[in-house]
């Protein structure tokens, strides 16, 4: 009978166990709930200890195990599941009236808790963990994918040597868009980096132009490993970066950096030793204001670009037709060495097979590069992101410039000349402010890549630039005629009258056109340029006759010798550039251009007529320049000329060169202060009743501290010009700003010093004075006997041109030598009998003067000799 029992039992206990299960779940939901509730509230617990001691050592430079992780990943899945668990209870048993309803589903939940409490329940043992954390230990070395580059070896290799260089912690590779930063950037991060077995980890990141220090954490974090929590702040997120880099050695690459980037804000340490930070950026204040060593990269030489753009249009074609060899070549040169240029005209011209299809294209990149295929989309725009970076001032400027920019430099001054006349730059107190002002954009410009530098006081703009200039004022390419500019084009003749209609501004400046169309409707037209045009003689009548909106006029540097009467019809003309031309006289209607802002009349020797109350007409004149042009002021109320009063009655004028010929109207200048104060350049030309002039005087001193340039010559009279002396007592202060000074055909002229004087002078030419054997001479000459004393006379001149001093002996005397501490240039021309250079410069780079001469020079000092002799180039 047991034996039944024992099986019956064994039969039915664990039916019966089943069904009080399924109805214990049924009937008990509520129990299991709360059991659940409590097991996930410990395992809570547990969870946020966990995760306290993971951010404790977190900031420390460790990092979870991948046994936490997955833990924690674990339990947090399982909160989800409790969370569904316990929402669908609350919204289907929340009623007491329920509770035994809806039997299956109380199971079913209940069944969920029970299982899910289980889990927890294993979860909750599994963390004591033998450790939390360990070292971060993050994927070393990443291969970043890269171009072909032509050219970059020396690059590379100066890269390589700055990265070597334990001195330096940041490195700024800097240079205009699309000329292979980022190219470089990946070769040596490929080529150098990659055997670079001391570092723990590079970082490269791909900036973007709405980077900030959040995105920077973000990137730096995940190449790091580390995870990142939105509940930190910037700086306890910056504090877990730099104690994790603090114990590496790294390298961080940042790619396209348009802002200066506070390396501490991220939380990058000081860069020491061989970890490096290394950025690539357009802007080259960038790099300044980060205190990184600046590495410029530049457009590709001839031969590198030449070889890039026939891998890219096919070097078999090329070579296997004379005539596409010609358009390939001009294609390339126009590309200026810019390779993301070369390598998209390149492929372009890929498919062309035709000598016409070639010479199609050069004429399309000339005048119209967007309509190249790919020109637009991977150059234009690419460079235009480097303009829409610039203020609205800048932009104008640049746009202006690019009217004047040809293939060749461009001095600074002329430039910004043009755009005071066309308003960008405008409401300046003086010429030095508007000066400053533009010298400032000119090099913010230079510093953004969009001009470049070409010596010291000429800059260029790359013809890619200029073709994007062009794109952006026709609309985007949306209306080709907009600017017409063909500048250093090598135009034998003027566009069509045609083409001119509907432009507002023209510019055909240092080109050959000898003849201009006969009556262009020109309605809308702003600006029109003619400068360098030498061939161009005479403006047609009716010319002017449909420019009725004109207010910048350049014809400078051309033959025109007279204006037509017309001219006073430009009733908005602003800006008149006549300089260097050959005009003899100005018409009276030139009065009538009451707007005129800027009259440019420099370098034109044969003007000789000015019609009386054209001057005095010009009301609203800011600048008028006449240096080495027209000098008959009338100082008195007769005599020839044009009276004083006409500029004395120019209110606004803030801007003054001026000729003068003789001793009245320089004491005129003199004693009208606002004038005097005015004036830059002055020409005294002839010098009518002068035989002494002293520097600084009562009339060349007092007021004029604006000077910067003067020039005394043709006189056969002027015996004496004095530096220096004076009774006033602060000489020292007069004439500061005065950087060049020239002396030209004084037949008897001497110079005497009587003291330092012109700080600031940085050029003086003397030629043609027949009458100096000593070009100085002091007051208080050395007497016989006494050693040689050595004078700082001119303590920053820059260059000294001796030219045609037939009677000049020696610089200053046996008895002193000259110092010349900034001396850079020395010219000795046509100066026989001078056989001794009395003279030391330590920073002088070149003599330039005859074989002849310098075989024939006689050597006091064999130091001196010894200084200068590799110093003498023979003139061209």
């Amino acid at each position: 009978m047991e034996s039944v029992l024992s099986i019956l039992e064994s039969v039915f206990s664990p039916i019966i166990s089943f069904f009080t299960r399924i109805f214990g779940y049924a009937l008990s939901c509520e129990q299991y709930i709360e059991s659940l509730q409590k097991e996930i509230g410990e395992l809570r617990s547990k969870r946020d200890d966990v995760k306290r001691e993971v951010d404790r050592e977190a900031r420390q430079g460790m990092e979870a195990t991948n046994e936490v992780m997955l833990w924690l990943k674990n339990v947090e899945g399982l909160e989800a599941e409790v969370g569904r668990i316990v929402e669908e209870f609350d919204a289907r048993f929340a009623n007491p009236a329920d509770g035994t309803s809806k039997l299956v589903l109380r199971y079913q939940l209940s069944k969920r808790a029970d299982e899910a409490r289980d889990e927890a329940s294993s979860l909750k043992g599994k963390s004591n963990f033998y450790k939390v954390v360990d070292k971060l230990m993050p994927v070393r070395f990443e291969e970043r994918p890269a171009a072909l580059t032509v050219g970059m070896d020396s690059m590379l290799e100066h890269l390589g040597g700055a990265y070597a260089d334990d001195d330096v912690g940041v490195i700024g590779v800097h240079g205009m868009g699309g000329v292979g930063k980022t190219a470089l950037l990946n070769r040596f991060n490929n080529e150098v980096l990659v055997q670079a077995t001391h570092l723990n980890v590079v970082i490269s990141i791909r900036v973007t132009r709405d980077f900030d220090v959040e995105k920077t954490q973000r990137a730096i974090g995940e190449r790091l490993g580390l995870s990142w929590d939105e509940r930190k702040t910037e700086d306890e997120r910056a504090m877990v970066l730099y104690k994790v880099l603090s114990k590496m050695t790294f390298v961080l690459l940042l790619d396209d950096l348009w802002e200066p980037l506070d390396l501490a804000t991220v939380g990058i340490p000081t860069p020491t030793g061989h970890s490096k930070v290394i950025l690539t950026t357009r802007i080259e204040d960038v790099c300044d204001r980060m205190d990184a060593m600046k590495i410029k990269v530049g457009c590709l030489e001839w031969e590198d670009a030449w070889d890039l753009f026939k891998r890219k249009a096919g070097e078999r074609l090329i070579r296997g037709d004379l005539e596409i060899r010609h358009h390939a070549e001009e294609l390339a040169r126009r590309c200026g060495g810019l390779p993301l240029a070369l390598i998209t005209v390149g492929r372009a011209m890929a498919s062309k097979r035709t000598a016409k299809e070639w010479r199609h294209a050069v004429t399309t990149l000339s005048n119209t590069p967007w309509q190249l295929l790919g020109m637009e989309e991977n150059v234009l725009h690419r460079l235009k992101l480097s303009y829409d970076k610039l203020d609205d001032r800048l932009k104008t400027f640049l746009l202006y410039s690019s009217l004047h920019m040809g293939m060749n430099p461009m001095h600074k001054a002329t430039i910004i000349d043009l755009c005071i006349g066309e308003g960008a730059i405008d409401d300046f107190d003086s010429p030095e402010d508007a000066y400053g002002e533009g010298y400032d954009l000119v090099g913010v410009l230079k510093a953004a890549s969009m001009l470049e530098s070409s010596g010291e006081d000429h800059v260029k703009m790359h013809p890619l630039i200029r073709a994007m200039v062009s794109w952006i004022v026709c609309e985007c390419g949306k209306k080709d005629n907009r600017w017409l500019v063909q500048a250093g084009a090598g135009l034998a003749e003027a566009p069509d009258a045609e083409k001119w209609e509907g432009a507002e501004r023209i510019s055909l400046v240092s080109n050959e056109i000898s003849s201009l169309p006969e009556e262009p409707h020109c309605p809308a037209l702003l600006t029109l340029l003619l400068s360098g045009n030498r061939g161009l003689r005479t403006i047609p009548d009716g010319f002017f006759r449909s420019m009725a909106c004109l207010r910048v006029l350049d014809l400078s540097r051309t033959s025109i010798e007279e204006l037509p009467p017309e001219i006073g019809t430009l009733l908005q003309l602003q800006y008149l550039d006549l300089y260097e031309t050959s005009v003899t006289c100005l018409p009276k209607e030139l009065g009538n251009l009451v707007k005129l802002r800027s009259l440019l009349l420099s370098g034109t020797p044969h003007l000789r007529t000015i019609p009386n109350g054209v001057i005095e007409g010009l009301t609203e004149l800011r600048v008028l320049c006449m240096y080495a042009s027209y000098g008959t002021w009338r100082a008195s109320s007769s005599g020839a000329g044009i009276s004083f009063e006409e500029l004395e009655g120019l209110k606004r004028l803030r801007y003054l060169d001026i000729t003068l010929e003789n001793a009245t109207s320089l004491q005129r200048l003199s004693r009208a202060r606002r004038l005097a104060m005015s004036t830059r350049y002055m020409h005294i030309r002839g010098c009518l009743g002068l035989t002494t002039i002293q520097l600084p005087s009562p009339s060349l001193g007092r007021c004029m501290r604006g000077l910067r340039c003067l020039r005394i010559s043709h006189s056969s009279k002027l015996e004496e010009i004095i530096v220096g002396g004076g009774s006033t007592g602060n000489e020292w202060s007069l004439l500061p700003n005065m950087h060049v000074l020239m002396l030209q055909q004084l037949l008897k002229a001497r110079i005497i010093f009587k003291d330092r004087i012109f700080p600031n002078l940085r050029f003086l030419h003397v030629w043609y004075c027949s009458g100096i054997e000593q070009l100085i001479r002091f007051e208080d000459e050395a007497g016989e006997g006494q050693e040689p004393e050595v004078v700082a006379a001119f303590p920053h001149l820059k260059e000294l041109h001796l030219v045609g001093l037939s009677e000049l002996k020696s610089l200053g005397g046996e008895r002193r030598v000259l110092a010349f501490p900034c001396l850079r240039v020395l010219q000795v021309n046509e100066c026989p009998k001078l056989k001794e250079l009395g003279m030391v410069g330590e920073e002088m780079t070149a003599i330039f003067c005859s074989q002849e001469w310098s075989d024939g020079l006689e050597w006091g000092d064999d130091g001196i000799k010894q200084a200068l002799s590799p110093l003498f180039t023979p003139l061209q």
